[in-house]
């Protein structure tokens, strides 16, 4: 499900950490959320601090990556029936040519093992090849047009929220270290809109792995290696995961 603030608009939001690296949060991070945005969708970037060129050239790369794995997807689903039929009829030639032409020293292992093998390799050459079709170019080219057509622009209500970001980074990664930021109350009673589209995309990327572990291994106060070495890595962030607690905590009190 996309975060988007009116039909067929969709937000981006660059949030800048203490160190000055960049945080993105956008409505992108589930597999396949690329082949549910509209034609005609218009995305849209805010940030507070202004970002460094090469953090939206990290995006940029980031969404490409994203929109090719979902274009290989789609195109690897429309075209398994025809993958299968072919691969099927490779196996059976390759079968039945091992098994009438070829004598080999083990009767039917071999021929079962090279008919698999072949099978196997055209399953994989063909979804390349359609992978590389016409249909599948045009469709990753208009999702990257659409990225590259995003245009960030200031807002006093993502500058806000950075400084929110920025004091829980100083905090212990717990959850006993929310205590009800009036900061984000404010944001509550003055941009709720607003609000309420960053908590749904970080909700969106909570339910992701490694996040899910590590937002339930945060709750319970007990952190695994893993956990921790995916804070060290910045695969997950316990500030992030406590400006949802933050931002749920506030929704619930309006």
């Amino acid at each position: 499900m996309h975060s988007q603030s009116e039909q067929g608009h969709y937000n981006i939001f660059h949030l800048t950490r203490r160190d000055g690296t960049a945080l993105f949060l956008h409505p992108f991070v589930q597999r396949g959320s690329f082949l549910t945005l509209p034609p005609g969708a218009k995305l849209f970037g805010f940030y507070g601090a202004e970002p460094r060129v090469e953090s939206l050239t990290m995006l940029r790369n980031d969404l490409y990556r994203r929109i090719d794995e979902d274009v290989r997807d789609w195109i690897n689903e429309r075209r398994f029936i025809p993958r299968f039929l072919i691969s099927s009829a490779v196996f059976l030639i390759v079968f039945l040519f091992m098994s009438l032409v070829v004598h080999t020293p083990i009767p039917l292992a071999d021929e079962l093992i090279a008919s698999t093998v072949a099978a196997v390799l055209v399953f994989v050459l063909v979804g390349r090849r359609f992978e590389h079709s016409r249909g599948a170019a045009q469709r990753r080219v208009a999702l990257r047009k659409q990225v590259d057509d995003v245009v960030f622009t200031e807002s006093d209500f993502v500058r806000e929220l950075e400084q929110v970001l920025q004091r829980l980074e100083r905090l212990a990664p717990t959850l006993d270290s929310v205590t009800g930021d009036r900061d984000i109350q404010d944001l509550w009673m003055r941009s709720g809109e607003n609000t309420g589209r960053v908590l749904d995309l970080l909700r969106q990327l909570l339910t992701m792995k490694p996040w899910k572990r590590a937002a339930r291994e945060l709750s319970r106060g007990k952190l695994s290696g893993k956990t921790r070495e995916s804070f060290v890595e910045r695969r997950t962030e316990p500030a992030v995961i406590l400006l949802y607690h933050e931002l749920s905590r506030s929704a619930r009190q309006d």
